[in-house]
């Protein structure tokens, strides 16, 4: 009975399916690097190359109930961290994951999946959008193609499939090009246009140096800085890796740094290229899975044979590590095929620029640990801490988060969540509000390790306290009791409050910090809090949590 039920409703569907009759190619990407939007562009250009109508479009711009009218469409989509949708792809991937989402009868689609493969997730919404689409009806005709941060040559093996599987179905109806097509991404890198040598004013330790984490407070002069900022944007620091690291990864390979290797951007030598364009002090699983086939290593073969165990070593590993356990025949024009490029790190603007105008500043964990008798520390870690002073200048570029900024009603009440350097936008939050003399009720939870060493910038929340612009603090230091306290228990010790600040003052919420360490638990934690206090169904909880989303009262960064 359910299976009959079941089919007259898909037959139902299928019947409200409108008739459209289409001979448009559409090629939809939703971009915040701008690798999605130059893939999408070739499959454009290829298209009508081939004499196909082709029309492109944004997901950030366009209106998504438009899919209504698309009958044959290609997605370059990009997903941010763990599997979420980049915030310029928000609306288009909770629009066809809605029950407004329709598509016409006898689509056809296929999807690019690009994503950071140092994440588990890390193509989760092409893959979400490809589910849906085939719920919707839909039906693939060329396979989704998944793409790491080094995302080339997969993209130009897609578009080729993809566009010449429409070939097959959609009438030529403009003027085929008789010149050789050149399969080339012309990379839309927003950030190399815009690049900007900004001096060190400031760069000092906030944690205690009795205490061996370390988090940095840098200072970056903006004069003559020709756009603007707000806390919420983030600027990308370009840096290199380690001279140290590439000379022992180097002698552990028995490799000439003079010899002379291929790159993307052409010859060079290969000590050169290490240091300055590619990925050594983070190790993925894609990357170990293609380095297995060079190596013939069989203690590696069960390493990758086991997805858990293959996430742990990642996590922990750095190229050095790998080659070092893992030993193979490898060339060095192998080792830079295999690497992935070395990608600018990202940081959150701390400031108000109305406070401190002509400053950037910046909160800047360190990642620094012990592993097999070696220390191990992140690019960015050492290229501030060891080889940045101050009155150096270094290149950064600007990448504006729209949909993560403070409400212009000063008298809306806010609740910020944050752990560890994940503070940095509320920071600047709370100067804004002083700046501006809202009125708004504004309530933050902080969480780090010890209060003694990592409670950041408390002196400056203190004195927002005795100014009455902060009118809450609740802090949860892990490691200073005997059981770990984060976060989301400060959160649902104060529920009733946080419920009712949440439902009936209508307060914005932002939460801002790592998505692996606290990104999901605060979102559990919070879907706990509406349920219980407002006494509502797991799906009326989620339909609630949806509503905030929507209406912008629930804004997240998570990194």
């Amino acid at each position: 009975m359910p299976q009959t039920i079941q089919s007259q409703h898909i037959q139902k569907k299928q019947e409200n399916k409108p008739d459209v009759t289409e001979t448009t190619l559409h090629v939809i990407y939703g971009s915040r690097t701008g690798n999605s939007q130059s893939a999408a562009k070739l499959a454009y250009d290829y298209a009508r190359h081939l004499g196909i109508a082709s029309e492109i479009h944004d997901m950030n711009t366009m209106n998504p109930a438009s899919i209504a009218n698309m009958k044959n469409i290609l997605v370059a989509v990009s997903t941010h961290g763990e599997g979420d949708p980049p915030a310029v792809a928000e609306n288009f991937y909770h629009f066809i994951h809605s029950d407004k989402a329709q598509l016409p009868a006898e689509t056809k689609f296929s999807v690019l999946a690009l994503g950071d493969s140092s994440y588990k997730d890390f193509c989760k919404t092409g893959h979400d959008i490809r589910n849906r689409l085939l719920e919707l009806g839909a039906s693939e005709i060329s396979p989704l193609v998944e793409c790491d941060i080094d995302y080339e040559e997969n993209a130009k093996k897609w578009v080729q499939q993809a566009v010449e599987a429409f070939e097959a179905l959609v009438p030529k109806t403009i003027p085929q090009s008789k010149k050789e097509f050149a399969f080339e991404i012309n990379r839309v890198d927003s950030e190399n246009d815009n690049i900007f040598y900004a001096k060190v004013k400031e760069i000092k330790r906030l944690t205690d140096a009795r205490f061996p984490k370390r988090t940095l407070h840098m200072v970056l002069s903006m004069e003559k800085f020709a756009d603007d900022y707000q806390p919420g944007d983030s600027f990308g620091i370009y840096v290199h890796n380690s001279r140290l690291l590439v000379d022992r990864l180097l002698k552990q390979l028995k490799f000439d740094g003079s010899t002379t290797v291929e790159t993307a951007k052409g010859p060079r030598l290969l000590k050169e290229a290490l240091v300055e364009n590619y990925e050594i002090t983070v190790v993925t699983p894609l990357l170990v899975e293609k380095y297995a086939k060079i190596a013939s290593n069989n203690n590696l073969i069960s390493l990758i044979s086991d997805k858990a165990l293959l996430h742990s070593y990642c996590e922990t590993s750095d190229v050095l590590d790998l080659v070092t356990d893992f030993p193979g025949t490898i060339t060095p024009q192998e080792l830079i095929d295999l690497l992935r490029p070395l990608n600018p790190r990202l940081y959150s603007v701390a400031n108000a620029p109305e406070v401190f105008p002509h400053e950037a500043h910046f909160t800047i964990g360190l990642i620094e640990y012990t592993q097999k008798g070696r220390h191990h520390t992140g690019v960015c870690s050492t290229y501030l801490s060891d080889r940045i002073d101050e009155g150096d200048a270094i290149p950064v570029f600007l990448e504006k988060n729209e949909k993560f900024r403070l409400t212009e009603d000063d008298s809306r009440p806010i609740i910020m969540i944050a752990t560890s350097t994940g503070i940095a936008p509320f920071r600047g939050f709370l100067q804004q509000r002083l700046n501006r003399k809202a009125t708004g009720e504004n309530w933050l939870f902080f969480g780090d390790r010890h209060a003694q060493s990592d409670f950041l910038y408390k002196d400056e929340l203190e004195e927002f306290q005795k100014a009455g612009i902060l009118t809450r603090l609740d802090t949860a230091f892990s490691r200073d009791q005997e059981h770990k306290i984060y976060v989301q228990h400060r959160m649902k010790q104060h529920k009733k409050d946080l419920f009712r600040w949440i439902d009936k003052k209508k307060a914005i919420v932002y939460v801002c910090g790592n998505k692996r360490t606290m990104g999901q638990s605060v979102k559990d934690a919070l879907e706990d809090i509406i349920a219980s206090e407002g006494h509502l169904s797991k799906d009326q909880t989620l339909d609630y949590i949806q509503n905030m989303k929507d209406e912008k009262r629930l804004l997240m960064d998570l990194y």
